[in-house]
């Protein structure tokens, strides 16, 4: 009896070895991302979406919001060589690019990112996923942006056209080109690229409010999840399958250069 809850205890040794082993990366070209804490503290943050006052389009209302527990992003964007491994795997959509593997991953969509952070936290046993909105603007720290634009009016046009100038202005530098990842240098928190050519998807919904008459709250809050925000030089809302900003699906504003993105991974 001894000998065979030995070979019992020697078997069940090995299934979890063999399975600890399954999820240390369970692809040992990946090398484990950097990864850069953001810092438990509360913030502003402007949502994103179409907000309205009456009759009026309006600025969003600032909100408080806060970081907790122990929330980690990836120092660099996902780059053209990892994504490619997950698609040889059979588990992401295949995206078209000619760049270099130590580029970031371009061309994907919200749908192609949810799925690439799936596969992911499959094969590392942790969780992974999109930031949310207010996660990427606080990771952006000095390269956010503050979007208020003070145009508050019953014809939209006046609003779209002025989002559209301050959005071409946040851009009047023309570093748009593609660099390789880290090729934009790093920011006060010590993360790469945030805010350059390459516009991040993340998971929050495009949201429609009411704004209260001060304009400090917003009431009647829905979310249309088919439109998703993606984040880098200024806010940009699209189409969740949208892969290539250039040929259409900005919902308003100009289009961003790029889609890629970047996870967190998330610890309690």
């Amino acid at each position: 009896m001894r000998a065979v809850i030995a070979i019992a205890s020697a078997l069940v040794f090995v299934i979890i070895a063999l399975v600890a082993f399954h999820f240390d990366w369970g692809h040992p070209e990946i090398a484990v991302p950097e990864l850069i804490a953001l810092p438990n503290d509360s913030f502003y943050y402007r949502p994103a979406g179409n907000f309205r006052q009456g009759n009026r389009v309006v600025d969003a209302p600032l909100e408080m919001r806060e970081i907790t527990g122990v929330i980690e992003v990836m120092k660099y964007p996902v780059s053209v060589h990892n994504y490619a491994i997950c698609v040889n795997a059979g588990f992401c959509n295949e995206a078209v690019s000619s760049l270099d593997q130590n580029f970031p991953q371009i061309g994907v969509s919200y749908l192609d990112a949810v799925g690439y952070a799936r596969w992911f936290s499959e094969i590392t046993g942790e969780v992974w996923r999109l930031p949310k909105d207010e996660e990427w603007i606080r990771a952006a720290s000095e390269r956010s942006y503050e979007e208020k634009l003070l145009i508050n009016s019953d014809d939209p046009s006046k609003r779209w056209l002025a989002e559209y100038a301050q959005q071409y202005s946040e851009r009047a530098d023309g570093l748009t080109e593609l660099r390789s990842v880290g090729g934009y240098g790093e920011n006060s928190l010590g993360l790469s690229d945030m805010a350059g050519a390459v516009w991040e998807w993340t998971q929050t919904c495009m949201l429609s409010g009411e704004v209260s008459k001060d304009g400090l709250t917003l009431t009647d809050r829905s979310e249309y999840c088919g439109v998703r925000i993606a984040e880098g030089r200024h806010r940009a809302l699209m189409i969740n399958f949208v892969r290539d900003p250039k040929v259409g699906g900005c919902a308003v504003g100009l289009p961003p250069s790029y889609l890629g993105f970047r996870l967190v991974r998330e610890k309690y």
